[in-house]
Order: C-alpha cells, then sequence, then structure tokens
C-alpha cells in the first residue's frame, strides 16, 4: 500500500508544479504531498513550473515487445529544458532510494519477526493452535508484501535516466 501511494505521488508530482514535502506520522505513516504539513520536510522544490511529459516505454508492460511511440505534443506544448529533467530525475531517485533502503530494513525487520513467531507460542496460541498459524500467516504476508515493495523501487530506479 506504502508503495502505491509513493508511486501516485511521484506521479501527481510529475505532473503538478509544487513543492513536494514528505511526512511521517507517528505510526511510520509515510506521505508525499504538494501542500505543506506541520512537521513535513520539503524534498523537492520546483522553482520553474512546468509540465513533465511521461517516457514512451516506461511501462513494464511492455517487456519483449516493441516501444511505445508517444504522439507528438501540441506546439504551443510547455517543454522542459534539459538542466530541469536531470535536477528531477536526481530528485526521483534519491527518493527512491531512500524509501528501497527504508523497505529493505521494513523486510528484514518482518522476516526478524517471523522467526521469533516460528519458535515460540503464546499461551493462547498453545490452546488454540489455528491463533498460532493465523499469526504466521499474517507475517508471511507482510514479508510478501515488503519484497513486492522492493522489488518495484528496484525496478523504478533502474528506470531513472
Amino acid at each position: 500500500m506504502y508503495a502505491k501511494i509513493f508511486f501516485s505521488a511521484l506521479l501527481i508530482s510529475s505532473c503538478a508544479m509544487a513543492d513536494i514535502y514528505k511526512y511521517t506520522d507517528e505510526n511510520g505513516n509515510v506521505t508525499f504531498t504538494n501542500s505543506p504539513i506541520k512537521g513535513a520536510v520539503r524534498i523537492m522544490s520546483e522553482s520553474n513550473p512546468t509540465t513533465n511529459a511521461r517516457r514512451p516505454g516506461g511501462d513494464s508492460s511492455n517487456v519483449g515487445k516493441s516501444p511505445r511511440v508517444a504522439a507528438p505534443s501540441p506546439l504551443n506544448f510547455p517543454k522542459v529544458d534539459a538542466a530541469t529533467q536531470k535536477s528531477r530525475d536526481s530528485n526521483r531517485k534519491v527518493i527512491l532510494t531512500e524509501e528501497l533502503n527504508n523497505e529493505r530494513t521494513l523486510l528484514s525487520k518482518a522476516q526478524r519477526s517471523l522467526q521469533e513467531a516460528e519458535t515460540t507460542k503464546t499461551a493462547a496460541e498453545q490452546a488454540n493452535p489455528r491463533l498460532y498459524l493465523e499469526r504466521i500467516a499474517r507475517l508471511r504476508e507482510t514479508i510478501m508484501m515488503h519484497e513486492k515493495n522492493v522489488a518495484a523501487l528496484q525496478s523504478e530506479i533502474n528506470r531513472v535516466r
């Protein structure tokens, strides 16, 4: 879920021209927004408000297919100069790398939790083995989610120019 929010924020940030803020709440949930929130940290500042066209063929579903060709932009469509795009790509890579490191940390913690849970049972779980199996299943689902997030972030980092 966090990865979906993160990638949504990246897509929005490529279309909207504003500063980007990162806010982490007391539960550790991360939110990216273009609106300043009390306690948020500005991670990207857009000084030249222009729009950013999506790269053709950037979709991972094109693996093994011929690359998509973007339709030509209208003549009055705003263009982004190379320096601005390079700055955006650099900021994007920094954000993605930071999120990848965070996700790897969460994955490692989840794996340790599963190892500990497999060797210990609470009194309630000893009396009702179904509770133990449900707890183990939840931990495994958490690990799978973090593994998918790591893979998605690595894929996204590889696509950054």
